[in-house]
């Protein structure tokens, strides 16, 4: 029998592969950031098993979301995630974004978790695999900004997680995409950042906002209050 992971505040489950395709705290952070609307239209950029195509058509009622995904074994595992929750409003794309003809001016929301790190960046792991999710060998920010800026409506929403030390190189590439909301995550109060989580609006206003900061854990190591009801304890 398969392990299963179940997506908080859901009763939707994925394929749990040990050291390989299970989601990450990351993931779950960024799909609670992402404020959407019902009945809109979303991109999942590196889509990896579905955790968040899965979780932000669960918590907005989306109308349809395509999971963008290079990887075959990945792809072919949000396909079983997929058959499992029998759900039918997300479309798997398995090929690379950069070759991948989308129509422009299409959709409501992206939202992407990226490789965080630039080709040279020392990683342990030498697979494959491990590397092009976690390096940008296949998909780097550029990459990201010029697919989004054309494919996104005006006024369409780039929701992102990425490193707070790459953060002046996201801005420096968003385009016409404004960031407009933005929010630090760190492991405890005390800690520098981890993670920020990032909301780009295509060609919006000049204006941003800076959202309180989300403490992970408490003095004694366990969840906070509001890492508590992101994960739906």
């Amino acid at each position: 029998m398969d392990k299963l992971d179940y997506i908080p505040r859901t009763k939707l489950k994925m394929k749990h592969v040990d050291k390989s395709y299970s989601f990450g705290i990351d993931s779950i952070i960024l799909s609670n950031f992402s404020k959407m609307k019902k009945d809109k239209t979303l991109i999942d950029i590196g889509s990896g098993s579905g955790i968040l195509s899965l979780a932000c058509l669960h918590y907005y009622k989306l109308k349809k979301v395509y999971s963008i995904e290079i990887q075959d074994e990945k792809a072919n595992l949000l396909k079983y995630n997929l058959e499992i929750n029998k759900i039918d409003r997300i479309k798997v794309i398995n090929e690379d974004l950069n070759t991948l003809d989308f129509k422009e001016n299409y959709v409501d929301y992206i939202i992407t978790n990226p490789p965080y790190y630039k080709i040279d960046a020392n990683i342990n792991n030498k697979k494959d695999e491990f590397l092009i999710s976690r390096q940008e060998i296949k998909m780097n920010l550029d990459d990201i900004f010029y697919f989004s800026n054309k494919v996104l409506k005006d006024r369409g929403k780039l929701f992102m997680i990425h490193k707070p030390e790459r953060l002046v190189d996201i801005i420096k590439k968003s385009r016409n995409l404004k960031l407009k909301r933005i929010k630090f995550v760190q492991s405890k109060a005390e800690l520098k950042p981890v993670f920020v989580l990032l909301e780009f609006v295509k060609n919006a206003n000049d204006g941003l906002l800076f959202e309180d900061p989300l403490i992970i854990y408490d003095a004694d190591g366990n969840y906070t209050e509001n890492m508590r009801k992101i994960n739906g304890l």
